[in-house]
């Protein structure tokens, strides 16, 4: 797995992470385990909660992370699953964690999450008041790795196989290609959206299931065309069901798509779309918990056997952020893509 940057925008914060990466706060190691705080803490299992099924890309993340830590930590790491949370379960996880009392706000529950699209929803959802929580109670540790999307379509799709052909057929009859789609507010189809303004095209959006459920239907030949993080969409193109188009962000994608052009190339700029993972907290931890947190699971994150385990994941790469650097991220994310709901018409405080 790749130990450099997945954009270069993220450069600065990146150097910055690494210059606070040896000072975590008050923690302290003895004998290749950290050691607990002054105040106890902690004195029972972390729990690493999945908004997801087990066996889930979230779910198996977890489990590796939680390994890797456990070996650490002076206290088992373990992984919890809750499929009982809507579209929006990063936002319902924060408000479940923050309720958990003498568990949640401490630090002990903590969950996994992806950037950007944990962040869209609350553009196109007023999250806030059907939560109680918002963009100022995420709490992030840390994010420790980079996945891109790609743009594919049904391989024997009739207007040819680059983006260029796709782009001039979609504008030659306009609302007709079949976008399989989670709906608005999802990461990837807001990257849709955002690509999709900036060539000058639009489509017939189908909305339905989940990223696997979507990139199958596009393989079937159910629909034309989708967004899939490039694990996702990995499975199909080697069976010969779907072709790539293009991907998300600037830098070029992992071999043997490195010819491909990505966002950046095509009038996108500082684009953000990816999967971006790592583990946020409750709300209400203090500092002190949460850098102890973050010195764990970046220890963690930073093991050879962590490393080659996340290696396996195709188009994965390293993106180490504290938890300023991903607040940092999280912003940008928010800020840039606002303006083009706002354009679109999908930003829900302009419905009310």
């Amino acid at each position: 797995m790749s130990r450099t940057s997945f954009s270069a925008r993220l450069t600065a914060t990146l150097l910055a992470t690494v210059l606070t990466f040896g000072a975590a706060g008050a923690a302290e190691w003895d004998g290749g385990k950290l050691k607990p705080l002054a105040d106890g803490f902690p004195a029972r299992p972390i729990v690493l909660l999945v908004v997801d099924e087990p066996g889930s890309p979230d779910s198996i993340y977890a489990s590796q992370l939680a390994e890797a830590a456990t070996a650490l930590s002076p206290v088992p790491v373990v992984v919890e699953h809750r499929v009982d949370f809507t579209n929006f379960g990063t936002w319902e996880a924060i408000a479940w964690v923050n309720d958990q009392d003498g568990l949640g706000p401490e630090g002990y529950i903590n969950l996994v999450n992806t950037l950007p699209g944990g962040v869209i929803d609350l553009l196109a959802v007023d999250i806030e008041s059907a939560t109680g929580v918002g963009f100022d109670d995420y709490n992030p540790i840390l994010t420790s790795e980079h996945t891109p999307f790609i743009l594919h379509q049904r391989a024997d799709a009739p207007w040819g196989k680059t983006l260029d052909e796709f782009v001039a057929y979609a504008k030659e009859h306009p609302d007709t290609l079949r976008h399989v789609t989670g709906g608005p507010g999802g990461g990837q189809d807001a990257a849709l959206r955002v690509w999709a303004k900036t060539l000058g095209f639009t489509v017939k959006d189908i909305i339905g299931g989940s990223t696997g459920e979507r990139a199958l239907a596009v393989a079937a030949g159910e629909g034309d065309f989708t967004v899939s993080p490039f694990d996702v969409f990995s499975t199909h193109y080697e069976a010969g069901r779907v072709v790539p188009l293009a991907g998300s962000g600037s830098d070029p994608l992992p071999e043997p798509f490195s010819d491909l052009p990505v966002a950046e190339s095509f009038g996108v700029t500082n684009d953000p779309f990816g999967v971006i993972r790592g583990v946020a907290t409750g709300s209400d931890v203090s500092e002190e918990h949460r850098d102890w947190l973050f010195a764990l699971l970046s220890k963690a994150a930073e093991s050879p056997d962590f490393i080659e385990k996340r290696g396996r994941v195709p188009g994965t790469s390293q993106a180490l952020l504290d938890h300023e650097g991903v607040v940092t991220l999280a912003r940008s994310a928010h800020d840039q893509v606002l303006p083009i709901f706002q354009e679109l018409g999908i930003y829900w405080a302009d419905k009310k």
